[in-house]
């Protein structure tokens, strides 16, 4: 019986070590760290749309859209579409990895605009599965422009707004859709026929070439259609859908993105439910943004990627 004893300790010993092991695999199995999706766009435009990517955290961005007149508007006559030329200039900073704000103007209708960011979740594989990055986007606007002399001037009637949740999918290395409700508010329109708010529906994704070339595309869907008074035709006229297809080329770390579009707007309520010019009679508008971001704050420990 003595004999027996060494034995049974053996084997007692043997199974704490293997329970000890299966408990330390287990805990390995749900240590799986998360895996986000990086790059799903090159930029935090796609071309006018927003995209779902925000700067890291501490970036302060620079971003100079332009755009020349369009085809159709006697382009050499007007220097390639040069002294058409609309451009908007802004400057963002990200306080974290799911925040970021900023301020802008453009030139076309003299438009100030604040905006911020927010990421909600993020495309992720892992600890958790998640299949789509989601982002809200909101932007306050307000219209610069001289008010008539003979007209009463009301500050909150050159307000307006729009508002967005950027649904975002990255497929694989080369293909990324991106869906995007959109909500527009004017203070005041110009007709009795117009509405003051709006519904939209952006289409837009990317398809990355090579390490360096991708090609973008989006469009913009009112829902419903609105409308604007012509004064030549002398009657109410349908605002088009914004369509636009675009390059882009990245050059050691920065991002230039070309584009051909039918918005000459750049005023985010204005391109997505004021768009006047037309594919088909010509009004095709060549632009580009250019992007330079600058480190304010180097972040204290690492953060998920974000670009």
């Amino acid at each position: 019986m003595k004999k027996i004893y060494p034995i049974i300790l053996i084997f007692l010993v043997v199974g704490v070590y293997g329970q000890t092991d299966l408990l330390d695999d287990l805990e390995e199995e749900e240590k799986v760290e998360s895996e986000y999706a990086e790059a799903t766009f090159k930029g935090t435009r796609i071309i006018n749309l927003q995209s779902c990517e925000l700067p890291a955290p501490g970036v302060m961005q620079f971003m100079f859209m332009h755009r020349f007149g369009a085809f159709s508007e006697d382009y050499l006559y007007n220097f390639f579409g040069l002294d058409q030329a609309v451009v908007r200039l802004s400057l963002d900073y990200s306080f974290t990895h799911w925040l970021n704000v900023g301020i802008g103007r453009s030139s076309r209708s003299k438009t100030a605009d604040a905006f911020s960011k927010i990421r909600l979740f993020r495309q992720q594989t892992g600890q958790k599965n998640i299949p789509l990055t989601a982002v809200l986007y909101s932007t306050f606007n307000v219209d610069g422009t001289r008010p008539p002399e003979d007209l009463p001037f009301y500050p909150s009637s050159r307000l307006s707004y729009s508002h967005q949740l950027i649904l975002a999918r990255k497929f694989n290395e080369r293909l990324s859709l991106q869906l995007t409700p959109t909500l527009v508010h004017f203070n005041m329109v110009e007709t009795r026929a117009q509405q003051n708010t709006l519904f939209a529906l952006g289409f837009s994704g990317r398809y990355k070439i090579n390490n360096r070339v991708a090609i973008t595309a989006e469009y913009m869907m009112q829902l419903p259609n609105n409308t604007y008074y012509d004064r030549v035709l002398q009657e109410e006229v349908a605002y088009n859908n914004s369509f636009s297809i675009g390059l882009d080329i990245e050059t050691g770390g920065h991002v230039f993105q070309l584009h051909l579009t039918n918005s000459s707007n750049l005023a985010d309520p204005l391109w997505i439910s004021r768009t006047t010019g037309s594919w088909g009679n010509g009004d095709i508008y060549f632009g580009f943004n250019i992007s330079r971001v600058f480190t304010i704050k180097e972040p204290d420990r690492a953060e998920e990627p974000t670009w």
